[in-house]
């Protein structure tokens, strides 16, 4: 009786700890938009993620490649704590007093966004976002930098 209800437990606890069981019983994580906003070539959104009965919110920004009109590549930008959004609003406004300056450039790279202000064309009067690889960008202006500047403002991670 003794080597059958060890037995019995042995083989609980590998069904337990199998990953097809775990698998199994993970749910995917539900993410609900509370609000999504256009602002120049971006796609804006603020989200709430719901994951193992718990909840976090989250920025999104995604943006699409200009480079080509043909393609249609993107590439999305999550921001999912107070720190990272900080830092956003903040190189997006020191992008801004640089913005207008033909002679100024600078890079923010982050980790979780690249941003770059670069004077290697004629009209330069914009920030760039960049995927890691720099091979999908889009440009901002220095109107919809503003737009971009007061809806991250408005939001409370």
């Amino acid at each position: 009786m003794k080597m059958h209800l060890r037995n019995t437990v042995f083989i609980a606890l590998f069904f337990i700890s199998s990953p097809l069981f775990s698998q199994a019983q993970a749910e995917p994580p539900v993410i609900e938009t509370i609000q999504t906003t256009p602002i120049g070539g971006l796609i804006c959104s603020y989200q709430k993620v719901s994951e193992f009965n718990e909840e976090q919110f989250q920025v999104q920004i995604i943006f699409k490649n200009q480079k080509y009109i043909y393609k249609q590549e993107s590439d999305t930008i999550k921001i999912n704590d107070k720190m990272n959004l900080t830092s956003l609003i903040k190189d997006l406004k020191e992008g801004l007093t640089i913005i207008e300056d033909n002679e100024k450039s600078k890079t923010f790279d982050r980790g979780v966004y690249i941003i770059s202000k670069d004077n290697n064309y004629l009209d330069n009067h914009f920030l760039t976002f960049w995927n890691k690889e720099y091979n999908i960008s889009t440009t901002l202006n220095k109107t919809h930098t503003n737009e971009l500047i007061d809806w991250l403002n408005n939001i409370k991670l």
